[in-house]
């Protein structure tokens, strides 16, 4: 919904959207793709969550073979209190859940906990496998878990006085260990396996906010998860300083990386913006990005989802933010764009299926 917003704005959103040095050319259109939402459908929420608490934001879903050699599709999914305003909020009590999705039958079949592994304090999980080294010389795959932890200011308690990024690692689990921290005000920290001779090598993305209604996407690549901390992520520069200009009023971030060849990854990636005439709205809408790590060119594949494309739901209970029009990006399935998960309008949690479209279909990105 962008009809209200202020000219200025909404221009600097347009020209964020329409900048033709990110429209991808045929090669790269057939090394990415295009992609086309296909049955977009509520979860139905799951029976643990209170009335007066929302599941949204969820992570990517991995096929995990439980202790009894049974396969079931799990994500860790945002929980916490349906209000937010100057007397009471979520922050601070939002926690992260692994629950069982039945991602062919989302509309009736409701998640079902997932007890092999534990809740996290934090918002907006982020789930992959990556390698490491261990002591041996043998390469393990792990598990890699992140999300947000914030703290409220003590005399606003819908106001954020602090926030990082904690990432758990281990081959289980039930049993992830603290690891490392990002930096402080970064979200929307992700990271994959990376193409390299160590075997251990990381892609890491992330979004600084150098001030309000920012943040752009930078990148950089690791050796290993030894690596990984906050000023590693921190010196990674930005992708493209046009992308997602800082000033522009625009911003967002990468929430998941598929790999589609050697160095070459599709981000699955939010942007989004203030709408309204006093500018209490927010317009989040999923975007696919073609990201080549070699040439450093970042290409627009296309906007994914917007809020309109889900079932009308539960909308966040704030009292300063009218979140109607938020469709958050969640993850892929098992490193693929088979199935994408999202979290809408802050109150539901979203799932479709992406049909790559033939080359006849494809439509430019302006």
């Amino acid at each position: 919904m962008t009809e209200n917003m202020p000219t200025a704005l909404f221009d600097e959103a347009t020209n964020a959207r329409q900048n033709p040095q990110f429209t991808p050319n045929i090669r790269e259109l057939n090394t990415y793709g295009s992609y086309e939402l296909q049955n977009p459908a509520l979860i139905l929420k799951p029976h643990d969550v209170p009335d007066d608490h929302v599941a949204y934001n969820p992570s990517s879903i991995w096929t995990i073979t439980n202790k009894n050699s049974v396969a079931q599709d799990v994500m860790f999914v945002r929980v916490e209190p349906n209000r937010s305003s100057p007397e009471t909020s979520h922050l601070g009590k939002a926690v992260v859940r692994p629950y069982i999705v039945d991602v062919k039958n989302p509309k009736e079949q409701p998640l079902m906990p997932y007890y092999d592994a534990s809740e996290i304090r934090g918002e907006d999980a982020a789930l992959t496998r990556i390698n490491r080294r261990l002591r041996s010389g043998k390469l393990e795959e792990i598990w890699l878990l992140s999300c947000v932890d914030p703290k409220p200011k003590p005399d606003k308690h819908n106001d954020v006085h602090s926030l990082c990024t904690r990432f758990y690692a281990g081959s289980d689990l039930g049993k992830l260990q603290h690891v490392a921290d990002g930096p402080e005000w970064m979200k929307d920290i992700r990271v994959a396996k990376a193409d390299g001779p160590l075997g251990t090598e990381l892609e890491i993305y992330g979004r600084p906010q150098p001030m309000a209604n920012s943040g752009n996407i930078t990148h950089t690549t690791l050796n290993s998860i030894d690596d990984l901390n906050s000023d590693s992520i921190m010196a990674a520069k930005f992708i493209h300083d046009r992308l997602l200009p800082i000033g522009s009023g625009v911003w967002g971030g990468v929430n998941d990386v598929i790999r589609v060849a050697a160095k070459k990854y599709i981000l699955a990636a939010h942007r989004a913006w203030r709408t309204g005439a006093d500018g209490t709205g927010r317009h989040y809408e999923s975007v696919l990005f073609g990201h080549n790590t070699i040439t450093n060119r970042i290409v627009e594949l296309g906007i994914i989802a917007t809020a309109d494309k889900f079932p009308s739901g539960t909308v966040k209970d704030d009292t300063e933010v009218d979140l109607s029009d938020v469709v958050f990006t969640g993850g892929g399935y098992n490193g693929s764009l088979k199935y994408l998960s999202f979290g809408v309008r802050d109150g539901n949690l979203g799932i479709a299926s992406l049909q790559r479209a033939s080359h006849s279909r494809h439509r430019k990105t302006a």
